[in-house]
């Protein structure tokens, strides 16, 4: 039992060996428009054997006739190529690129409004009444003195002096701003140390300095609600997209995450 078990072994051995001798090693050359392609990601579907292209866009690789290599970049469209006989004669090929184009979403810009509207979905309340009556609390019955604070517009409308200069003072605005900021800062500094700066720097080819920069411009893609919703390949994926797109351009340094 055990000499079969043995002749078995050397048999598929021999038989894997063989299979690989029979690729042979070709040359490629990745372009574009004649422009060598660099870190082009190439690899034999069929063995599962990877290469990168180097900075003339040379790479090298062992096939067999009829292997399918898969190339792929983040800045190109993905090519499959079938090796031929031609390829296995010439021993060596060239692959041309096409650019990948990103088409942006619509964006609608809707009219400001006053400060007096009032949303109807937030405002308009059809549920039971709650009050200090109902509840049975002490001084239900009592009445607050008048607030000289209060004034009416011809229009009909009422508001509260101080509200209102605070309203237009900004105050308000701006807290409430400030805690949505501080809330922001402190998930985009969880995805930065989740991804570490060496995958920004290397892998998304972002520099240190706009790091911070670029995951502010990510929060209105939603990057925070998804990062929490713990998808991180998602999260993966919306960053590269992004990282095509970025400017690599400081414009208001004060606005952005804490600097790390």
């Amino acid at each position: 039992m055990k000499q079969i078990l043995t002749l078995l072994t050397l048999f598929i051995c021999l038989t894997f060996l063989n299979a690989q001798e029979k690729r042979k090693l070709i040359v490629g050359k990745i372009v574009l428009d004649s422009l060598s392609i660099v870190n082009m990601h190439i690899i034999n579907q069929n063995t599962n054997i990877g290469t990168i292209s180097n900075d003339k866009g040379a790479f090298e690789i062992p096939v067999h006739l009829g292997d399918t290599l898969f190339c792929s970049h983040l800045k190109y469209q993905d090519k499959i190529i079938i090796i031929t006989d031609k390829t296995i004669v010439n021993r060596k090929i060239n692959i041309s690129l096409e650019e990948k184009t990103v088409v942006l979403k619509e964006m609608v810009l809707e009219k400001q409004q006053s400060i007096f509207y009032q949303d109807p979905e937030i405002t308009t309340y059809k549920g039971p009444i709650v009050n200090a009556e109902k509840l049975n609390l002490p001084y239900a019955n009592t009445f607050a003195k008048e607030d000289k604070s209060i004034i009416n517009f011809s229009s009909g409308a009422a508001i509260s002096l101080d509200n209102l200069i605070g309203a237009l003072n900004g105050s308000k605005k701006r807290e409430k701003q400030l805690k949505e900021m501080a809330l922001e800062d402190s998930e985009l500094i969880k995805i930065r140390k989740h991804f570490t700066d060496d995958f920004f720097i290397t892998d998304l080819k972002i520099k240190k300095l706009y790091i911070n920069q670029f995951l502010n411009d990510c929060i209105d893609k939603n990057i925070i609600p998804i990062f929490k919703r713990d998808n991180k390949l998602d999260v993966l994926k919306l960053l590269m997209k992004e990282s095509q797109l970025f400017p690599h351009k400081i414009v208001k340094e004060d606005i952005y995450l804490t600097n790390h």
